[in-house]
């Protein structure tokens, strides 16, 4: 039988690291797993580094996801270890709007980071791959 108290926990533990990876990846120059969409390919790299259009959006993704997984994982596998003396008693209302409320500040906090990241932000354009008379595109 699952215990309510400890998935709650692991539940809670995995959301707030996710945020604060997704974040701290936002602020914080690391390098990720970037696609270059015009060049069809992954790079590991910064955004600054690449002077092609890059997307990091899903690199930012899996790092933070990764980081929240391991983090509930390892809580989950210290938790079991560790015997209980008292009987269990499933988390209180309280506790799991306390979480809730983490939870929604995390997201709210991801989200104005980059919506003060993109209002501030000049657009650079890039160039495009010279088109081929045949219609194709110059991978070069």
């Amino acid at each position: 039988m699952v215990n309510p108290r400890r998935a709650a926990l692991c539940a809670s533990t995995f959301t707030t690291t996710t945020a604060a990876v997704f974040f701290l990846t936002g602020v914080v120059t690391l390098r990720l797993p970037l696609y270059l969409p015009l060049s069809h390919r992954w790079i590991l790299g910064t955004v600054a580094s690449e002077p092609e259009l890059s997307m990091d959006y899903f690199g930012r993704s899996l790092l933070a996801v990764s980081a929240g997984g391991l983090a509930a994982l390892l809580l989950l596998l210290l938790s079991s270890r560790r015997r209980q003396a008292a009987p269990e008693t499933p988390p209180t209302t309280r506790a799991l709007r306390l979480g809730l409320a983490y939870a929604i500040t995390a997201f709210v906090l991801c989200t104005s980071l980059f919506a003060y990241k993109l209002y501030g932000r000049e657009p650079a354009p890039s160039e495009l791959p010279p088109v081929l008379p045949t219609g194709g595109v110059d991978r070069r």
